[in-house]
């Protein structure tokens, strides 16, 4: 196990650069899911703990210890890639021992280890066999069995269930919990798929283009985003976004969404937004429809409606907005039924159309 720490950490490859004063503490025993784009940098951050990049500037410690001037070899770090990269001439057996051998470990230790390791993974049946009698998620148990073999300081694993199908990942995700929270280690994991690192992080660290975002705990980045960026990666669909005017007094105000109709709700809700321009921000469940009308509902109609089994994602239309509802599903006949809608006003987010920094409500 061990505590990594990021410090004022930058990357160029030429002249361009990836990582941009990364800062960054990943705690002993913790899980870390690092989410984003593709070419955001959490590959090369994690890559760059790894010792596999060289930072070009900053500092990386491992239990205290710089590490960044190290070879990869000297970290004490496993590394799980997407590709399984076994030998396919080698046993499950052979390929799991293969780190034991190449450090020499005696004959009657190794195999302890390699028994041990497979019993965790459930993959003992595997050890005589080669990775093409495997399946995929096999083939990635037995990549990730010969990482941990050794038992290194910290596990870091680059969206290692990708090139799985769908139900395959989803028995990973949950064998890699599992599997954290039996040996408690260190865990870095790299992924672009919001479901991956909202199941299975301790703490998600969310990059765009080379700068972090955010960090916090799952529920903390989904209703409490940081910016307008993290608001619409983080959620499936994403946060409806709008730009609105606000009209009223302390007690009673009125949000104008994109030129329509007003939404009434209560004055302290937007009491913090000051006078520059408002971006809103809510969420499909906090998009609420109605047959009827009521209090704090407007006219509204639907256009688009997208079965999902559980629920259905139903869109309509307030000014030249639209506006994603989550409903139940059936909810509505089809495109163009008349409805109402409201807005959670205390599920709303404000962000700053300038700069996209939250407006958050003080405490």
């Amino acid at each position: 196990m061990a505590r990594i720490e990021l410090t004022n950490v930058e990357k160029y490859f030429g002249s361009v650069q990836v990582l941009k004063d990364m800062n960054l503490v990943i705690e002993d025993g913790e899980f870390v899911v690092m989410l984003g784009q593709s070419g955001c940098g959490k590959t090369t951050t994690l890559r760059a703990i790894a010792g596999l990049e060289t930072a070009t500037s900053g500092t990386i410690t491992i239990d205290g210890e710089e590490v960044q001037d190290k070879k990869a070899a000297d970290r004490d770090i496993a590394f799980v890639f997407q590709s399984f990269s076994l030998y396919p001439h080698m046993t499950v057996y052979e390929n799991i021992a293969f780190p034991l051998r190449a450090v020499r470990m005696g004959q009657s230790d190794r195999e302890a280890a390699v028994r041990e390791v497979a019993q965790v993974l459930g993959i003992e049946r595997l050890l005589p066999k080669r990775p093409s009698a495997l399946s995929g998620g096999d083939m990635q148990r037995v990549a990730i069995g010969r990482a941990l073999v050794r038992r290194p300081k910290a596990l870091l694993m680059d969206e290692p269930i990708g090139a799985l199908d769908a139900k395959l990942r989803e028995q990973m995700r949950a064998e890699i919990k599992r599997l954290h929270i039996a040996r408690n280690s260190t865990s870095v994991y790299v992924t672009h798929d919001q479901v991956e690192a909202m199941s299975l992080a301790d703490r998600i660290v969310i990059m765009h283009d080379g700068v972090l975002q955010q960090v916090g705990a799952p529920d903390e980045v989904y209703l409490h985003p940081a910016n307008l960026f993290v608001a619409q990666f983080v959620g499936s669909p994403v946060m409806n976004v709008s730009d609105i005017t606000v009209e009223g007094d302390g007690t009673d105000a009125v949000l104008r969404v994109g030129g329509g109709q007003g939404f009434h709700v209560p004055g302290q809700v937007v009491g913090h937004l000051g006078k520059g321009a408002v971006t809103l921000g809510i969420r499909p469940e906090a998009v609420l429809l109605s047959h009827q009308p009521g209090d704090g509902y407007v006219e509204t109609e639907t256009t688009n409606i997208e079965p999902l089994g559980s629920h259905d994602i139903v869109d309509v239309r307030v000014g030249d907005t639209t506006l994603r509802a989550r409903c139940d599903a059936g909810f509505s006949k089809g495109e163009g039924e008349k409805l109402w809608v409201s807005l959670d006003p205390h599920r709303a987010h404000f962000f700053d159309a300038a700069n996209g920094q939250s407006l958050r409500r003080a405490v």
